[in-house]
């Protein structure tokens, strides 16, 4: 076991120049292709980074877009729905001063034929009384009544013209 531990000062300057002979020809030969593909790493490392600002920079300018949009649309929602709100109120009004102009049109009618029917009533109330007058006229003619004779004539006229009313 001591051979084991021993430290032996030709196996270690062999091992130094084996060492530093792997060092030169690992600087020689792979220092620059290692340094190349480094650099291209830290290349493509920077380029993402910028790509990802960009489209960063360009979502954030996207979303403010369609943040406006949305705010225009909204607006233009609120105007639709106010300009139909004044329509609808238009719409009302409107057919509420035909409705009434209708009923007082009606009622005007109404009243118009209230009024012949009226004038007609009359009319043919006063033929009828001219009518009974006459007939009055005519039996008190033929006829000398005395006073009960008169009373009873008058109260056959009133009689017949109840009757026709």
């Amino acid at each position: 076991m001591d051979g084991l531990l021993q430290i032996s000062p030709g196996l270690i300057i062999w091992t130094l120049v084996n060492f530093g002979l792997y060092l030169l020809i690992l600087a020689k030969f792979g220092y620059k292709p290692l340094r190349t593909a480094l650099e291209r790493r830290e290349q493509t490392i920077a380029d993402a980074l910028r790509s990802a600002e960009l489209a960063r920079a360009e979502a954030q300018r996207l979303l403010a877009n369609a943040d406006e949009q949305r705010k225009r649309a909204h607006a233009e929602m609120v105007e639709l729905l106010r300009d139909a709100r004044h329509q609808a109120e238009r719409i009302v009004a409107k057919a509420a001063e035909e409705g009434e102009r209708v009923k007082q049109d009606k009622l005007r009618e109404a009243e118009r034929e209230i009024e012949r029917m009226i004038a007609d009533a009359r009319a043919s109330l006063q033929r009828e009384v001219a009518e009974l007058a006459l007939q009055a006229t005519q039996k008190l003619l033929a006829q000398h009544l005395d006073g009960e004779q008169h009373r009873r004539l008058i109260e056959q006229s009133l009689a017949q013209l109840e009757r026709a009313n």
